[in-house]
């Protein structure tokens, strides 16, 4: 016990800069707008939205390429076949040629753009999606 220090008993003072004088401070008061949603909020509402509607677009689209492609497929083939035979049998009647070659290719377009589309909505593997 005889190493123990006694500190004599000294209070602290407070600066005078350090007391806040309350007369002297202005404080502007504007009027504020209020503010429903950040708009943070309201784009991640709007990004859901859209998955959403993508999402509800994709099954829908999903569901009814086989039944699409059930009709068009074999259309298309079939105007392809006579789009051939009327090349080599009536190659005067220009109109009924020309006319089976492009719904032949009509057809063909309707197949790619409907899988671009569904390409376009996926962002996934098209080779579980399309088979």
């Amino acid at each position: 016990m005889s190493n123990v220090v006694k500190f004599t008993k000294t209070k602290k003072g407070i600066p005078a800069k350090a007391i806040l004088d309350v007369t002297h401070r202005y404080v502007e008061h504007r009027h504020r707008r209020v503010q429903f949603l950040p708009w943070n909020m309201v784009l991640n509402i709007m990004i859901l939205l859209i998955g959403c509607l993508r999402t509800i677009a994709l099954t829908l689209l999903l569901w009814f390429r086989p039944i699409l492609f059930v009709v068009i497929r074999p259309l298309s083939g079939l105007l392809l076949i006579a789009f051939i035979i009327c090349l080599f049998t009536h190659p005067a009647e220009q109109r009924l040629t020309w006319g089976f070659g492009l719904l032949s290719f009509a057809a063909f377009l309707i197949m790619y753009l409907y899988d671009g589309v569904l390409m376009f909505l996926s962002r996934g593997n098209m080779v579980n999606i399309l088979n």
